[in-house]
């Protein structure tokens, strides 16, 4: 199990790096903001359309809603779990190696 995610990972560069906690926690935040902002309107849409499901003269638009929310709602959760893991790779955008770090 360890070579099947240690390997990969360092081959990538995904390798743990040193940082202090203030960092990780800021990106944290920062990462769980995103992910509200971008995953709350399709929740929201859901949620309506759950509700709309108990009235017999909305039913039919609350099944839509529901669907278009649930659509929606996997694109946005993929799209902010896609944002994250390349935050990760890329790394700290402070750190400069190379010939030009000079």
């Amino acid at each position: 199990m360890l070579c099947y995610i240690a390997v990969p990972a360092r081959l990538v560069g995904v390798e743990k790096k040193a940082r202090s906690r203030r960092d990780t926690l800021a990106a944290s935040a920062v990462g769980g903001a995103v992910g509200a902002v971008v995953c709350s309107p399709p929740y929201m849409l859901g949620r309506i359309g759950i509700l709309m499901l108990g009235w017999h003269y909305v039913f039919w638009l609350g099944v839509v809603l529901i669907i278009i929310g649930a659509t929606l709602q996997t694109g946005a959760t993929s799209a902010v779990k896609a944002v994250k893991f390349s935050a990760k790779l890329v790394g700290h955008p402070g750190e400069t190696t190379g010939p030009a770090a000079g």
